[in-house]
């Protein structure tokens, strides 16, 4: 009989162990595990955005509340040149007109400011943003609270399981039956072990905060971006003043302007997008790298203008140009339709009236030029039509390398393309020259302040077709956009270019 008590005692002191064991891992379990609500599961949208709203250019951070209503955080950055005056921000749902404005004062360039919207509910939401000329109708949605994931419910299950079972295990009546006390300890493990298995299985993203305003990092910043492949050539406008509509893919581009555009003289262009299969307006766009449109305008000067322009209605969008030159503007608008519509280049052309120019000469080829208070030394490998290219440019200034580009459009820098026309040069208005937009996909540099790029940007690229093609390298710098045109000859492939 001594034995058996002194067996029984053992076990005692076992099972006291284990109980205050599992009442310290049952306790760090309940402390680590995130309370419930909205952000265990539902994922904080954030849409950023590049707006050129009349004569300014703004970078918009929106971040929708993952409680599916209140306070929706809106951080204005502007670009460039801002003109004086200020902007207001509203949120309202589709087509209502604006309740509780709130004012952005006009600041420097790259000097953000953060207002404060609300929205009441999930669904769809547009913040509005007013220059006091153009309304801009920037669509978002507000995701609703997901319900409680399972391996929520599991932890909460387990846990509650396991305390419940050491509570009982640890009361005076249960410690003097040992074996009761280890059974409901074996029952407090059992719980534990399934809350710690569902910490350690759940999604990654699932236990992260949700951002704020202050955490999200600035527009702009490195993230992964797949690059574009050129416009395929499309039908060749009509030679009239206004513009024609013209077909890439299942998206038709019209390019109109309330009078006749002028050299020298900002002008509103309006763009209007539908659908070639029956005609319906398309208004399904998705934000990509930064922008529901991304627009390049060419004139006849070669000149570009890389510009986004704000969406004010329904499958309408306007932008402010300031034509440099008389003569056929070449209109290309990269968007991504939402679902399977995929990544689109449609392509249309204007004409911009004033005395004919002269013809306008190449940009520099290859080499070392000046361009806004910089050194650009552009390097292109063996251009052969059908075969990789690799364009390269460094930057310096004063002497020393420059290290201190910052991203723009989510990437390093951009280059533009347009081929040869039937004549030979890189021509705006003919269908015939293809449009190609491609993205330097390098990671920050080490060498000058986080986040930032430099001294080169690097682009592979293959020509589809041999002759001269124009190139603008783009790259940002102190919140300004800069501009590098270069001309490049391709030489013919061994196989024909189709």
């Amino acid at each position: 009989m001594r034995c058996r008590g002194y067996g029984v005692g053992v076990l005692a002191r076992q099972g006291h162990r284990l109980v205050a064991l599992l009442v310290l891992l049952a306790g760090a379990v309940v402390l680590g595990v995130p309370a419930a609500g909205a952000h265990e599961s539902t994922p904080t949208g954030v849409t950023r955005l590049e707006l050129d709203l009349g004569s300014r250019a703004l970078a918009l951070t929106i971040i929708a509340p993952p409680e599916g209503a209140g306070r929706l955080p809106v951080v204005v950055l502007p670009r460039a040149d801002a003109p004086p005056g200020e902007v207001t921000l509203a949120a309202v749902r589709p087509g209502a007109a604006a309740v509780d404005a709130v004012a952005v004062p006009a600041a420097p360039v790259g000097q953000p400011h953060e207002a404060a919207l609300a929205v009441d509910g999930p669904g769809a939401w547009e913040v509005l943003v007013d220059d006091g000329s153009t309304l801009a109708r920037v669509p978002i949605t507000v995701a609703a609270p997901a319900g409680t994931p399972g391996w929520v419910w599991a932890v909460r299950v387990g846990a509650l399981v396991g305390v419940a079972a050491l509570i009982a295990a640890v009361s005076p009546g249960v410690r003097r039956r040992p074996r009761l006390a280890i059974g409901l300890g074996a029952v407090a493990l059992v719980g534990v072990t399934v809350a710690v298995t569902a910490v350690a299985t759940a999604p990654s993203t699932a236990i992260t905060a949700a951002p704020t305003a202050a955490a999200v990092p600035p527009i702009g910043g490195p993230s992964g971006h797949a690059g574009h492949a050129g416009a395929a050539p499309a039908a060749a406008p009509a030679a009239t003043p206004a513009a024609v509509p013209t077909t890439t893919g299942s998206v038709v581009l019209t390019a109109t302007t309330a009078s006749t555009p002028a050299a020298g003289t900002p002008v509103d262009l309006q763009l209007d997008l539908t659908d070639s299969a029956g005609g319906a307006v398309v208004d399904d766009l998705a934000v990509h790298d930064d922008a529901l449109v991304h627009l390049a305008v060419i004139g006849p000067d070669r000149r570009l203008d890389h510009v986004h322009p704000v969406r004010v209605a329904p499958g309408r969008y306007v932008v402010r140009l300031t034509p440099g030159a008389a003569g056929r503007y070449g209109v290309f608008a990269e968007m991504e339709r939402a679902g399977d519509g995929g990544h689109q280049v449609a392509r249309t052309a204007i004409d911009v009236g004033g005395p004919a120019p002269a013809a306008a000469a190449p940009s520099p080829g290859p080499g070392a030029r000046q361009v806004e208070g910089m050194q650009v030394d552009v390097t292109v490998s063996d251009a052969v039509a059908g075969r990789p290219t690799r364009v390269v440019a460094r930057f310096a200034e004063n002497g020393r390398q420059v290290t201190d580009l910052q991203g723009w459009l989510g990437m390093a820098a951009h280059l533009m393309l347009l081929g040869p026309g039937v004549a030979g040069a890189p021509d705006p208005g003919d269908p015939a020259s293809a449009f190609g937009h491609v993205h330097d996909m390098g990671p920050a540099t080490t060498a000058g302040p986080a986040g930032t790029y430099g001294p080169e940007v690097a682009f592979d690229h293959t020509f589809p077709r041999p002759g001269r093609h124009q190139l603008w390298v783009q790259v940002q710098r102190d919140w300004r956009i800069v501009t590098v045109p270069v001309t490049v000859d391709v030489a013919p492939g061994t196989t024909p270019s189709p």
